[in-house]
């Protein structure tokens, strides 16, 4: 019958209806099969059948098709039916879920749908016969909506699979109807309630206690991924005791998968609607039922002894890196960090104000605004004393957490990390000049020639293009980035500029002033000013305790995991990556750094050279007058095979004519970078054959097997460089609306610059930059670990079993605690681990801080790699104008 109906319909004009389903409306067919359903369910199965059967043919024909009173008459009485009867409803639940979905659908492309679905009961109460007391009654009576569609479905909204994503979805449909009486009666359910209350349900769900786990397989899929995910392998026992989860297991991935999704539905909800009061409503609940009685006592109960530190935070980095819409990030960022603006004095205000009830009296929205203030002032542990802690930690899963959340919360909420940080306005107008660029790029990169001469200018160019491309894209796509463009653009395109003659004439013709044109075009960039969120140019102070945390950790780079470092290098390009953050004075050089040459210890080596003659400026350099090779020789202005400009001598020697710059001190970052490297050269005397290992593991990551098969031919190609993988890793860290967060790291754990996590949300179509590169071919490793004559596999061998004593240990606890049982006290002294004597233990404790070799060549790479991309982000942020660049 369905396929006979749809088959006609394709086959007939517009407008016209065919002899099958005149047939079909008039004899009432689908009201007969659902009174035979109704009676009974015999054969079994067939209520489900009908149901199938309605929802293909609301699906498959027009929208128009439910306007038949043969058809939505059936179809409401069948959905009641089904409703109301409890094992109907569990029995095909699926099926219901299904069939709503479809009717709220085609209400989205169909609006007038809705008043078939969506009434008032006492609509159609008989009225009384005096009218003005039937007015009376009316006014002073509630209306008793009834809306099937909408009830029901909240049920499955907290569902996971194809029901929970079909409800949610059909949900969405009727949130963008929601004005009028749709609002009122959605306003006056329990929706936000419900959504706040199933916030904290799933969230309570997930495992207290949580071991950061990377797939074994993903491990696995190439040399590169295997290389530095060689320790996870190591450390797969963790002491975190009973009830820790793996976050690898597919129990938590669902559970973790149930929050995030109704997360996100909350944000569409916000973004999607068009009544404010059902915005605000939402908003008020979660931050009353989901984050001051469930998030925040989770974060205050958190500790490190038992891993709920990893397990919170990571939840919290999770939510953060989910939360895009601006009202939700405002309640949830802005409660966690305890934000005391404007902005969010607003909301509160309107959501102490909002009535969500008629009958609300005033002393009641009295009490609920002063129990808002006198919670506003409230001692609060906030996100910043959380992030602060437990970069102290002594477990470096935990300050691995940390850092990724720090990042999250710098990438994708930028205002609100301005309170992590010890800033003062940038109000310097001094304008850094070519020489000092120069100069300082010199010396960034002087620092990868400092640990390893031989090969420093192969690993300079390899890779570093790739670098700038993706520096340009990921300022392009920062968020902070685009507010200074639509600024920027707003105040420069005023109507005066933009208008032509032609357009200023007709705006005198039909009685508007040019002047009063102009007038409103600058109040509405004001206007447009004044609703973004702008930010203020500022620096950091060379003593804010956050860059001390993390300079203390990059102290200890070399003993670290890869993991923490691959994390801590990303918190530093992001914080170099908003363009309203200078760079002066901790990363880059300051205008108190410079100083001229006679403070400068300079070692001339030839004290002879006749630095003042070679300063001097011949005045035919102006014009060119001498040829490249001998300047004695002056230029024929007759040889037409002469492109050269007029001007080609100033470009010649312009070096003679920029002032150069010189340094007396250093910033924070470099001054540890320079020391970094100089422990390189300890390591080098103290390993035998370092540099060769440090060559074989520098092309292990970049081209895995393949560079061992003839080390002299092997090209350092940007395709399969390690720059390919950096640029995977990072861009794959970008959470987009289509790309879940995760707990994971990328599909190859590699190294690479920080990219916001904004890049792949925004998204653009320039031509300059490169999309998302080739991913890394897979290379099973177990194939390769197998062959024991694989040169890959020999230097695995070499560097994964040999230990050495790192010259600056870490902090670090590495040593697993023996597991307890819980023992009664007459037998804990029996079954309790003895005490070691001192000299044992102290014997144990010194050779907990080994390190293998194979960590170390890989923070030696990862090193060189930083360096790369923190002198891409400097060139590429005055390239664009973000620091300004003076050429004298």
């Amino acid at each position: 019958m369905v396929d006979l109906l749809v088959d006609e319909e394709a086959r007939q004009e517009d407008n016209t209806t065919g002899l099958c389903m005149e047939y079909f409306l008039k004899n009432c067919i689908l009201q007969y099969l659902v009174t035979i359903v109704e009676k009974a369910d015999y054969p079994v199965g067939i209520r489900g059948e009908a149901i199938r059967t309605v929802a293909s043919m609301i699906d498959l024909l027009d929208d128009r098709f439910l306007v038949h009173n043969a058809v939505h008459r059936p179809t409401i009485k069948l959905l009641r039916f089904c409703v109301l009867d409890d094992r109907q409803s569990e029995l095909y639940s699926d099926d219901l879920v299904d069939l709503m979905y479809i009717i709220c659908s085609k209400i989205h492309g169909f609006p007038a749908l809705l008043n078939i679905f969506f009434h008032d009961k006492q609509w159609l109460m008989t009225p009384q016969k005096n009218a003005a007391d039937n007015d009376i009654a009316q006014e002073q009576s509630q209306h008793e909506y009834e809306f099937l569609l909408f009830t029901y479905l909240l049920r499955f909204v907290h569902r996971e699979g194809r029901s929970g994503d079909f409800a949610r979805t059909g949900l969405l449909f009727l949130m963008e109807l929601a004005n009028d009486q749709l609002g009122d009666f959605i306003l006056g359910s329990d929706f936000a309630t419900i959504m706040a209350a199933g916030l904290g349900a799933l969230y309570s769900q997930l495992p207290r206690k949580l071991i950061v786990r990377d797939e074994v397989e993903q491990i696995y899929s190439n040399p590169i991924s295997y290389l530095l995910g060689q320790e996870s392998l190591e450390n797969s026992c963790d002491s975190f005791g009973l009830g820790a989860e793996y976050s690898n297991s597919h129990e938590f991935k669902y559970q973790l998968d149930s929050f995030l999704k109704l997360l996100e539905f909350c944000q569409d909800v916000l973004t999607r609607c068009p009544n404010s009061n059902i915005c605000l409503s939402l908003l008020k609940s979660t931050r009353s039922i989901f984050l001051e009685n469930i998030l925040y006592p989770s974060i205050l109960e958190c500790s490190d002894t038992d891993g709920s530190s990893v397990a919170v935070i990571s939840y919290v980095d999770l939510i953060l890196q989910t939360v895009q819409q601006e009202d939700l990030s405002r309640v949830i960022v802005g409660y966690l960090m305890n934000e005391e603006e404007e902005t969010t004095s607003k909301i509160d205000i309107d959501l102490s104000r909002m009535d969500l009830n008629e009958n609300n009296d005033t002393s009641t929205a009295t009490n609920d605004t002063t129990t808002t203030t006198a919670n506003k002032h409230l001692p609060h542990f906030t996100l910043k004393d959380l992030i602060f802690s437990r970069l102290k930690s002594n477990s470096q899963t935990t300050v691995i957490a940390t850092l990724k959340l720090l990042k999250t919360l710098i990438t994708n909420h930028c205002r609100y990390s301005l309170g992590l940080l010890s800033t003062c306005p940038d109000n310097n107008q001094h304008v850094t000049i070519i020489s000092h660029h120069l100069h300082e790029v010199e010396l960034y990169f002087s620092l990868i020639s400092a640990i390893d001469k031989t090969r420093a200018k192969d690993i300079i160019d390899h890779g570093y293009e790739e670098y700038l491309r993706d520096v340009e894209m990921m300022i392009d796509t920062d968020e902070c980035y685009q507010d200074v463009k639509s600024i920027h653009n707003a105040k420069d395109n005023t109507y005066g500029l933009q208008t032509p003659k032609a357009k200023r004439r007709r705006s005198f013709k039909y009685g508007q002033r040019f002047e009063d044109k102009k007038e409103e075009t600058q109040q509405n960039i004001k206007e447009q000013t004044c609703n973004t969120t702008i930010m203020k140019r500022h620096r950091i102070s060379s003593t804010d305790p956050l860059l001390q945390i993390l300079l203390m950790l990059f102290s200890h780079f070399f003993t670290q995991s890869t993991e923490l470092n691959l994390a801590l290098t990303g918190v530093i390009s992001a914080l170099a990556l908003c363009p309203y953050r200078s760079l002066e004075g901790w990363m880059t050089f300051s205008e108190s750094d410079c100083t001229n040459l006679d403070d400068v210890l300079v070692l001339d080596p030839n004290p002879n050279s006749n630095d003042d003659q070679a300063d001097k400026i011949d005045p035919q350099d102006i014009y060119g007058q001498h040829n490249d090779g001998d300047t004695n020789l002056p230029v024929n202005d007759d040889d037409d095979d002469d492109d050269r400009s007029i001007d080609f001598g100033i470009e010649q020697r312009s070096d003679r004519k920029t002032l150069p710059t010189y340094f007396k001190s250093y910033p924070p970052l470099f001054t540890l970078l320079r020391t970094l490297t100089q422990q390189v050269d300890y390591y080098r005397s103290e390993i035998h054959v370092f540099d060769m290992l440090l060559e074989e593991r520098r092309h292990a990551l970049i081209a895995g097997e393949t560079s061992f098969l003839d080390k002299r031919s092997v090209p350092m190609s940007p395709s399969n460089s390690l720059t390919t993988a950096i640029r995977n890793s990072r861009l794959m860290n970008s959470h987009g609306p289509d790309k879940r967060p995760s707990l994971f790291r990328p599909s190859t754990p590699l190294l690479s610059p920080s990219s916001s996590t904004s890049s792949t949300v925004m998204g653009t179509n320039n031509s300059r930059i490169s999309s998302i590169p080739p991913p890394i071919p897979n290379i099973n490793m177990n194939t390769i670990l197998n062959n024991s004559t694989s040169p890959l596999t020999v230097h695995i061998r070499k560097t994964a079993n040999k230990r050495i004593q790192p010259l600056f240990p870490s902090n670090f606890t590495n040593e697993k605690e023996d597991p307890i049982l819980d023992l009664d006290d007459e037998d804990e002294h029996t079954f309790a681990p003895k005490a070691l004597d001192p000299s044992s233990q102290s014997r144990r404790a010194d050779k907990s801080t080994e390190i293998t070799l194979s960590m170390l060549l890989n923070n030696v790479v990862i090193l060189e790699e930083a360096i790369k991309e923190l002198i891409a982000l400097i060139q590429v942020r005055r390239s664009l104008g973000i620091d300004e660049i003076l050429y004298v």
